[in-house]
This record gives C-alpha cells, sequence and structure tokens, in this order.
C-alpha cells in the first residue's frame, strides 16, 4: 500500500510537471489555421489594405490567442500600417508586439520588429530614437546569426545617415547591406540596393560610379522582368546624368521610363518632372514648361502636396522668366495653400509624434516601477511555488478525471450512434426485401442488394469510431442507405442529391453518419405512406464559412399520429445529433432547425431539416 501510494506521488509530480512545461510552451506556439492566415496576410496587406487591417482587428480580440499568435498578428498589422504611410500607428502597435516578442525571448522577431520601429520612427522625424532602435536590431542580428535581418538593420542605418546627409557612413552600411545580399536569390532586394549605392554616389557627385550601380540594377531587373522597377531605375539613370550635365542622355532615359510606363499602362511624374528640369537648364523654357504641367497634374491627382509646391515653384520661376506675372501668381496663391495644408499636417504630426513619446515615456516609467515590485516580491514567490505545485497536482488529477468522463461520454455517444443508424427494424426489414427477390428468382439481383447492404454495415461500423470523414465519403454512404430503403419500400420515392459546384467533396471533412437519421425519418414518417410521386431531396450549399445541409421530402407531414408514433426515437436521434455538433464546439447546434412544409390550404405537403456546419 505505501508503494503505491509513493508511486501515485511520483505520478501526481511528473504529472504537474508536465502540466507546467505545456502551460510555460502554450505561449510560445502557432496554430495551424492562425499560421495559415498569417501566411494570406502578406499578399492581402499588398492588395486589400484596408481589409487586411479589418480581418486582423477581428482576430486580435480573440482571448484564447496565445503569446506568440498575439505577437506576431501585431506584428502583421504593424507591417500593414507602415506600407500604407500610417507610420504613428504602425509604431504603437509594433510597440506592442516587440514587447511580446522580449516576453518571449524571440530574438529574431524582436530585431525586426526593431527594424520597423526604427523606419517609423525616422519617418516621424525622430533621429535619435531610429538609430538606437537600429543598432539594437543590428546587434540581435548578429547575436543569431541571421544575415538577412542584418542586412535589413545596415539598410535602415543606411536610410537614417542618409537623411542627415552624412553620406560616408551611409555609403559604408549600404556596402554592408550589398555583401551580405549578393549571395541571394532576391533580385528585388538587390535591386533596390544598387539603387541606393547609386543614390550616395550621386549625393558624392560620383557620377561614373553611380551609373555604374544604376546600370548593375537595370541588368538585373530586366532580367528579372520587373517592369515597374525598370521605370524607377531608367528614371534615376536620367536624374544622375542630368546631374552630371550630360542632357542628352539624360533625356534618352527619361524618354525610356515614359514609354514603359504607357506600355504598362502605369501614370509616374517622375521622368516628366525630371524632363522638366533637364530642359529647364538647358533653356528650353517652353518644354520645360509642357512637362513640369504634365508632372503637375500627376501629382495634383495623387494628393502629393509636397512634390506639387516643389514643381509649382518651378512653374512660378517659368512664368516670371517668361513675363507672364499673372500666371506667376496664379500658381503662387495655389502653392501658398498647399503649404498651408502642409504645414498644418505637419504640425499634427509631430503633436501625435510627442504624444507617442509620452506615452513610450511612460511605459517604461510603468516597467522600471514593475521591476521594483518584482524583485520586492521574489521571496514571496518562492514561498508560494510548493502551494503552486500542490495545485498542479490536484489540477493534474482533475484534468485526468475530466478526461476519462469525456471519453467515457463519447463512448456511449458512439455506441447511441451505432443503435440509431443500424436499428433492428431497418436491418431485419431490408433482409426480408433480400429475401423475397432471392425467392422471385433473381440471383443477379438479390447478390447486389447483399452486396450493397454489407457495405452500408461495413461503412456503419468503420465511420462510428472516426472523429471525421470526407464529404464524398459521407455521401456514398447516405447514397448506400436511400437506395437500400428504397428496396425496402419497392422504389415507391425517388431521391436527388444536389452538390453545389463549387464544393470539393473530397477535401471537406464533415462528422460521420449526419445525415442518416434525418434521412431516415424522411423516409419512415413521411414517404412509406405516400403511394406515388415522393421525393426525397439532399442539398449542401457552400457558404462563406461552412457548408449549408438541407433534407426535405414531399410526404404526408409530420401529422399527429406520426410525432407520436417517433417521439422517442426521433428525439432520441435529435439529442444525440445536438450533442455531436455542441461536441464540436463552433455553436452550429444553434442552426438546426425541423420545419413543417404546408401549402396555401394549410395542409402538410412534406418536411424539411436543415443545418450549418463550420469550417
Amino acid at each position: 500500500m505505501i508503494v503505491k501510494n509513493k508511486s501515485l506521488w511520483q505520478l501526481g509530480f511528473v504529472i504537474s510537471f508536465l502540466m507546467l512545461f505545456s502551460t510555460c510552451s502554450r505561449q510560445d506556439t502557432l496554430r495551424p489555421n492562425i499560421k495559415t492566415q498569417l501566411a494570406a496576410f502578406d499578399t492581402l496587406t499588398l492588395t486589400q489594405p484596408e481589409q487586411s487591417l479589418l480581418d486582423l482587428d477581428s482576430l486580435l480580440i480573440d482571448d484564447n490567442l496565445t503569446t506568440l499568435e498575439r505577437a506576431m498578428l501585431l506584428f502583421k498589422k504593424g507591417e500593414a500600417l507602415y506600407l500604407n504611410d500610417k507610420y504613428h500607428e504602425a509604431y504603437n502597435v509594433h510597440l506592442k508586439a516587440y514587447a511580446l516578442f522580449s516576453e518571449l525571448k524571440d530574438k529574431y522577431n524582436e530585431s525586426r520588429s526593431l527594424i520597423t520601429l526604427s523606419g517609423a520612427a525616422l519617418h516621424m522625424g525622430d533621429i535619435e530614437t531610429s538609430q538606437v532602435y537600429a543598432l539594437k536590431a543590428l546587434h540581435l542580428a548578429q547575436l543569431i546569426g541571421d544575415k538577412r535581418v542584418e542586412g535589413k538593420a545596415y539598410n535602415q542605418l543606411f536610410s537614417l545617415h542618409f537623411k542627415l546627409k552624412d553620406y560616408d557612413k551611409a555609403l559604408t552600411y549600404i556596402k554592408a547591406t550589398d555583401s551580405l545580399y549578393s549571395k541571394t536569390t532576391d533580385t528585388t532586394s538587390i535591386i533596390a540596393i544598387k539603387s541606393n549605392v547609386a543614390s550616395v554616389y550621386l549625393q558624392l557627385k560620383q557620377y561614373n560610379k553611380a551609373l555604374t550601380s544604376y546600370s548593375e540594377a537595370m541588368s538585373l531587373s530586366q532580367s528579372n522582368r520587373n517592369p515597374k522597377t525598370l521605370v524607377s531605375v531608367l528614371n534615376n539613370i536620367g536624374y544622375t546624368y542630368i546631374e552630371a550635365g550630360e542632357y542628352n542622355m539624360a533625356e534618352t532615359f527619361l524618354r525610356g521610363a515614359i514609354q514603359l510606363n504607357k506600355n504598362i499602362k502605369v501614370i509616374n511624374a517622375a521622368p516628366y518632372k525630371g524632363l522638366g528640369s533637364m530642359f529647364l537648364l538647358s533653356k528650353k523654357i517652353d518644354s520645360a514648361e509642357v512637362n513640369y504641367i504634365k508632372a503637375l497634374k500627376i501629382y495634383a491627382t495623387n494628393n502629393n502636396a509636397k512634390e506639387e509646391i516643389e514643381v509649382r515653384d518651378k512653374l512660378i520661376a517659368i512664368a516670371i522668366m517668361s513675363g507672364d506675372y499673372v500666371k506667376a501668381l496664379d500658381n503662387q496663391i495655389v502653392r501658398d495653400s498647399l503649404q498651408l495644408d502642409v504645414s498644418r499636417l505637419e504640425k499634427n504630426r509631430l503633436l501625435d509624434f510627442a504624444n507617442v513619446n509620452y506615452e513610450v515615456k511612460q511605459k517604461e516609467t510603468e516597467i522600471n516601477h514593475q521591476k521594483e515590485i518584482n524583485t520586492r516580491n521574489q521571496w514571496l514567490l518562492i514561498s508560494t511555488v510548493l502551494l503552486a505545485v500542490m495545485l498542479l497536482i490536484a489540477t493534474a488529477f482533475y484534468v485526468y478525471n475530466t478526461k476519462l468522463r469525456a471519453a467515457n461520454k463519447a463512448s456511449k455517444l458512439e455506441q447511441s450512434l451505432l443503435r440509431v443508424q443500424m436499428n433492428p427494424h431497418f436491418i431485419f426489414n431490408t433482409l426480408a426485401a433480400i429475401q423475397n427477390i432471392t425467392l422471385e428468382g433473381n440471383p443477379v439481383k438479390s447478390s447486389n442488394h447483399i452486396a450493397k447492404f454489407s457495405k452500408l454495415i461495413r461503412q456503419n461500423f468503420d465511420y462510428v469510431r472516426k472523429e471525421s470523414i470526407t464529404l464524398d465519403k459521407e455521401i456514398a454512404m447516405i447514397s448506400n442507405y436511400i437506395e437500400t430503403q428504397q428496396l425496402r419500400f419497392n422504389n415507391i420515392f425517388t431521391y436527388t442529391i444536389d452538390i453545389e459546384d463549387s464544393i470539393h467533396a473530397s477535401e471537406i471533412k464533415v462528422p460521420p453518419m449526419l445525415l442518416q437519421p434525418f434521412v431516415e425519418n424522411a423516409i419512415e414518417y413521411g414517404l412509406k405512406e405516400k403511394k406515388e410521386g415522393g421525393n426525397l431531396l439532399l442539398k449542401i450549399e457552400k457558404e462563406q464559412q461552412g457548408l449549408l445541409f438541407i433534407i426535405q421530402d414531399n410526404g404526408i407531414g409530420r401529422s399527429a399520429k406520426a410525432k407520436q408514433e417517433k417521439i422517442t426515437e426521433e428525439l432520441h436521434a435529435t439529442s444525440i445529433f445536438i450533442e455531436r455538433l455542441k461536441m464540436r464546439k463552433k455553436g452550429e447546434e444553434k442552426t438546426f432547425v425541423i420545419e413543417d412544409l404546408f401549402d396555401n390550404n394549410n395542409t402538410p405537403i412534406g418536411t424539411k431539416v436543415f443545418f450549418k456546419l463550420k469550417f
């Protein structure tokens, strides 16, 4: 007895340890459905940004998310906001994601969040914060040995120093990025890096080196067959030639960019702006004005106020040079109005950023305060560990007993389901029908029906223990069952199975033996009393989140006598059906309806059963 108790306590400690481990690790997992949705957001963010944000918010309200799932969803939301220029919101969301990744000690995703935080801070004008985040991301990337993330951190540092006009450091960082990405197959990123290298050389007035880098980017764009990227590179080469004073070459590349834009049906103002600058520098005022006006129309259409202001400044200068002071004044009035709007937006941006900084500082204060509390409570935590272990043991036994009860309930449900599906009355009547066919001297027909009936029994026994089967197997089984019933009743009714074309029955899983009780009720209490013209319809339609099942007959209806006859058996079958749906925990039992059908004279004309299953 003592040995048994000792073994029981050892088992308890093992269970408690496993419970503790599973509780800790649960926060570190991604469920398959969440993983699939996260992958889908990469495309959705680019094609339907607003929809992706709505979908992400709907997922984030789920209280059952693990810490990792919540962190990854916040990360995706932050990226979607960042890509759509909502930098303040992206910054706040990524702060939350970063805090969760830090809690999980997920250094890879920590570094990714830090890079976006750095980018958002840079767009908001906080250079110091941007640099802190970028350097921290670089340190983490080097710590875990992830070259791709390291390259992104270097690229962020390049952007920062380029904005500061510290071109020597910017060149150092972008060359470090180039060396890390040069061995990868990510052609799109390599093209962007080559263009960034060229942009630094351009600022350093090293035009030949800039053109060499742009040429490498152009070759990659052509081999990658990415016309939009190629347009950008052509435009950059044109601007470089303008800077170098080689206007003929500049015009060739800028017009090439315009032609390529036309080929791919893209409207882009940059080449026209470049041509305007080139013609202005070469004193061709009329041509400069024409191209600046084309660029202006595109910027105005796209609500790009900053670029529109710059172009209007050029048009004002051209109008003054041409002596058209009325046109110059008109452009100046519009330009001043745009500048007021930009200044107002900038003011609001600075106010928002101040609020963000305040929230960050407040959060840091709260964290420091929490650390102090945690330090004071260490001894209290140690003293409660033993009590927690005892509670875990008790919880383990409770969970074990709960699982036993659930298994017992599932076993009883399985037995009840099999009794309902294959009741003796049905079996004996079917065998009697087959016997009559044999006595009539038709052994082939008899043999066929025996084969169908044996297959039906085998299907019932095979499927009853399974949690789910494919829809096509369920349909095959119910077809077999209906045809067996047609044999019993000498084909007094017909049946139709209508499955929507968009449903891939071999890929969709459903609980087994779900439809048979209601098909049986339709035959037993509706169609068998109808001498002719009976029809049974099984219809399956696809809905947004699942399938709609409809079982309808044109029998005599559920009369008071019929209800009385089936009150025990049908209700028992219905209760088993509802219990099976409840065990799926998707709320599907709420969709179950049995409806009596009547004609205009209130005469019963059949019964309709419908319910929904969610994917």
